[in-house]
């Protein structure tokens, strides 16, 4: 959890950014950092008028900056003149806080420098970006890749890029009403709290879901590749797993950035000559470095050894070194989609789960007893009717 250190002796003020920031983060108010534990993202708060009339603000926030590296300092002060506030920055502060602000004006400013700290500081979780051209295809694999490591007690974000609404939405069969722009809008004062309440949720598995359109059917306007880049950081601030369905997303510097901060990029591209093409020039425009080349894999979906157009060709044109073959029944994958009923809970699509779990490096579920423990129990019955 992050925590908020506040260098002070009021307690009333304590307990004011207690209140204003919530159970997400914890406050905790000490006279010294020395002793304090400082693992984990967080930052200090001085209060002001804790600090001995000796002692100028300035060398206050040095001394901080000195016992908690690379800690945000905020100042809280009741001299919010110009001055003050210039000094306190210059001097390294992240930002100043009206000592008497209400909660919303607390909440605010806390919560921007402690989401920039996360973004840049915290433990980030992993990203996998899910490229391709198909807008069915791909957003159905990306959504049961999510709901598997969902589904594996890990706390997943999916984030669909499909236009002019969200494939996700639909395979999930769920209602949207908050998008990028939304997400966007609310940079400065999103935490848990807030995604918690914002996002769609799938009930069965845990799955968040962000789609480009928020439920309207329209692209976003307003949002940058740079807004994009930001929330997909702070996102990973706050989720154990985020996927990355890039569905309609086009811009290669955006795709390239993302590319780069990513554990894992699956291509996902079916046996056909026209969609390779459309791959490869897709790859072309984000020109990947090599190092995020090298974290490429090929997703070859509905898989079928007997086309000759094979998955090794296939990488081999993409220049991609690894490569996998997903099966799947395109008429349970156009009921599943139809239905809003993802494949993940078709008991008869055993092969294609068996694949994304593989895909997820997430092994299989263990049965209980093997078929010979099982036939050795049955000649113990037999052998016991038989006595």
């Amino acid at each position: 959890m992050p925590k908020i250190h506040l260098l002070s002796v009021d307690r009333t003020l304590a307990q004011r950014l207690s209140d204003a920031m919530g159970e997400h983060v914890s406050v905790e108010m000490v006279q010294s950092l020395e002793h304090s534990d400082l693992d984990g993202p967080g930052i200090v708060v001085i209060d002001h008028a804790s600090v001995p009339a000796d002692r100028s603000l300035s060398s206050a926030i040095g001394e901080v900056a000195q016992m908690a590296p690379g800690r945000a300092v905020v100042v809280a002060t009741e001299d919010m003149y110009a001055g003050q506030v210039l000094q306190a920055i210059r001097a390294g502060a992240a930002d100043v806080l009206p000592r008497g602000a209400g909660g919303a004006e607390v909440s605010e400013i806390l919560t921007r420098v402690m989401n920039s700290t996360l973004a840049t500081q915290g433990r980030l979780g992993r990203l996998t970006i899910v490229l391709g051209n198909d807008r069915e295809a791909l957003p159905m694999l990306a959504t049961d890749m999510a709901l598997a490591y969902s589904l594996d007690q890990t706390p997943t974000l999916l984030v669909d890029f499909t236009l002019p609404t969200s494939t996700a939405e639909a395979y999930l069969d769920l209602k949207v009403d908050y998008g990028i722009a939304s997400a966007v809008a609310d940079l400065d004062r999103m935490d848990t709290s807030l995604l918690s309440d914002a996002l769609a949720r799938h009930e069965a598995s845990g799955l968040s879901l962000l789609t480009f359109d928020g439920g309207t059917g329209t692209e976003p306007a307003g949002v940058g590749p740079s807004d994009v880049v930001g929330l997909i950081q702070l996102l990973r601030a706050n989720f154990a797993q985020v996927v990355v369905s890039a569905g309609s997303l086009r811009h290669g510097g955006l795709l390239r950035e993302l590319a780069s901060q990513a554990q894992a990029i699956e291509i996902v591209c079916s046996q056909s000559i026209r969609e390779l093409e459309a791959c490869r020039r897709l790859l072309d425009k984000i020109a990947l470095d090599t190092a995020s080349a090298n974290r490429m894999r090929l997703l070859v979906w509905d898989y079928e050894p007997r086309v000759l157009l094979d998955g090794r060709r296939m990488a081999d044109v993409l220049g991609v070194d690894a490569v996998m073959g997903v099966p799947t029944d395109r008429v349970r994958a156009a009921n599943a989609l139809n239905a809003g009923r993802p494949l993940t809970f078709d008991r008869d699509s055993a092969p294609y789960l068996l694949a994304v779990r593989r895909a997820c490096n997430i092994a299989a579920p263990v049965r209980s007893g093997s078929s010979l423990d099982r036939m050795r129990r049955a000649i113990l019955r037999s052998v016991e009717r038989s006595a």
